[in-house]
C-alpha cells in the first residue's frame, strides 16, 4: 500500500546522540515517533492542527508568547483553538488548569532541548495527501516546502550553531538546496480517498514509524493510537 525512497542529496548520516522534535503538520509526527520508540517526552508542537512551517516560525519568533490561549475556544478532538496562531491544541487535558501547566512544561522542555549541543531531528509528516485533494497539488506542496526552507533559515539564525536535520515526509520529491539540512522521505501510494474516515491514515502512521525505527535503529511498536490520549498513559510524557 505504501512505499518510499530516501532523498538525501547532501548525504547526511544519522547521529547516535540526538533529540527528536515532532514538527507537524498535525499529530502524525508525534505518533510515528512514538511507534518508533524515539519519543521520550511531550513537546509543544506534538498535538497541533494544522501546523504549517509559517505558523511554527511565527511561534518561535514570538518565543511562544500567547501559545497557550487565554480564551479557550472549544475545538474537536478535545482541544482548544488559538486565534493568534490559527491552529488548535488538540487532545488537551480536560482539566484546563493541569493542561496549561503541562504546556508550560513542554515549552520549557523545548527551550532546554533546542539549546543543548546534541543533534536535533525535526520530524515533519504530511499524511493529508491520501484523503485531501488539495495536498496532491504540486503548487500547494511547493509552497509548504519553500516555507519550510524559510523556517530552516530562521532556526539557524535564532539558534546559533544548532546541529540538526529536518526529516521531511511528503508524497513529493523536492529540490533540496546544498545549504539545507533537510532529508526528504518521499512517500508513494496508489490509493487515495475523498474522506479521512475512509483512508488508511493509521497504517501510514505506522509505516512512517517503521521508517523512523530503521533510521534510528530502534524497534517498532504497534498499538491502538487512541490509547495514547488516555491521560493515565500520557502522564509519563508530560
Amino acid at each position: 500500500m505504501f512505499s518510499h525512497i530516501i532523498h538525501n542529496p547532501n548525504q547526511f548520516i544519522i547521529s547516535n546522540d540526538y533529540h527528536i522534535i515532532p514538527f507537524g503538520h498535525r499529530c502524525t509526527s508525534a505518533l510515528a515517533c512514538k511507534y518508533a520508540n524515539i519519543r521520550k517526552c511531550s513537546l509543544p508542537f506534538d498535538w497541533i492542527n494544522p501546523l504549517f512551517p509559517k505558523k511554527i516560525k511565527r511561534v518561535l519568533e514570538n518565543n511562544f508568547d500567547d501559545f497557550i490561549p487565554n480564551d479557550f475556544i472549544p475545538y474537536s478532538y478535545n482541544g482548544f483553538f488559538n486565534k493568534k496562531y490559527d491552529f488548535a491544541l488538540t487532545h488537551f487535558n480536560p482539566d484546563i488548569n493541569n493542561g496549561v501547566e503541562e504546556y508550560k512544561r513542554r515549552i520549557a522542555r523545548f527551550n532546554t532541548i533546542i539549546n543543548q549541543p546534541t543533534k536535533k531531528y525535526f520530524i515533519y509528516i504530511n499524511e493529508d495527501y491520501i484523503y485531501d485533494a488539495n495536498y496532491r497539488n504540486d503548487e500547494f506542496n511547493d509552497t509548504i516546502f519553500n516555507d519550510m526552507l524559510e523556517l530552516e533559515c530562521f532556526i539557524k539564525e535564532k539558534y546559533v550553531n544548532i546541529d540538526y536535520n529536518i526529516l521531511y515526509f511528503n508524497f513529493k520529491k523536492h529540490d533540496i538546496p546544498t545549504n539545507s539540512n533537510i532529508i526528504n522521505i518521499v512517500l508513494h501510494t496508489n490509493m487515495v480517498y475523498d474522506k479521512k474516515d475512509d483512508a488508511p491514515f493509521e497504517i501510514l502512521r505506522h509505516y512512517c514509524g517503521k521508517i523512523l525505527a530503521d533510521f534510528f535503529n530502534t524497534r517498532i511498536t504497534v498499538f491502538d493510537y487512541m490509547k495514547i490520549f488516555g491521560y493515565e498513559i500520557e502522564l509519563a510524557y508530560n
